[in-house]
């Protein structure tokens, strides 16, 4: 009954589809990539999808848990950073910084599809 609700994987638009579960195992401080060996929160869409006759949220992925102490090296990374406003963002011109917001839009619009498709997923948000 459940199926007349709620789709199947297969009959999701491939286009639609998540190539495959996102696990991701990394976070950064200080502009490093670190390695996370600890706990993963999974990410659940609130997209059901029925499956051998039970009906359930779907499963996107997951993210590190991450600890006090890491939350810690990222605070003092952010205040060494800001350096009390005279560090490199807040000293840096205008002229830069709009240079830097720019080149990340442009990097990140090299991403839409994947960024979309997963905004689909995690929120419900229509493709639209």
């Amino acid at each position: 009954m459940t199926e007349s609700f709620f789709p199947g994987e297969d009959s999701i638009p491939q286009v639609h589809r998540l190539p495959a579960f996102i696990e991701h195992r990394c976070y950064l401080i200080d502009g490093s990539m670190r390695t996370w060996d600890g706990a993963q929160k999974e990410v659940r869409s609130p997209v059901c999808l029925s499956r051998d006759g039970d009906t359930a949220q779907a499963c996107i992925g997951s993210f590190p848990l991450l600890s006090g102490d890491e939350s810690q090296l990222a605070l003092e990374a952010a205040l060494k950073a800001f350096d009390g406003g005279s560090g490199a963002w807040p000293t840096m011109s205008v002229e830069r910084r709009i240079a830097h917001v720019e080149n990340f839009r442009y990097r990140m619009s090299e991403k839409r599809q994947e960024i979309v498709r997963l905004l689909m997923w995690e929120i419900g948000k229509s493709y639209e």
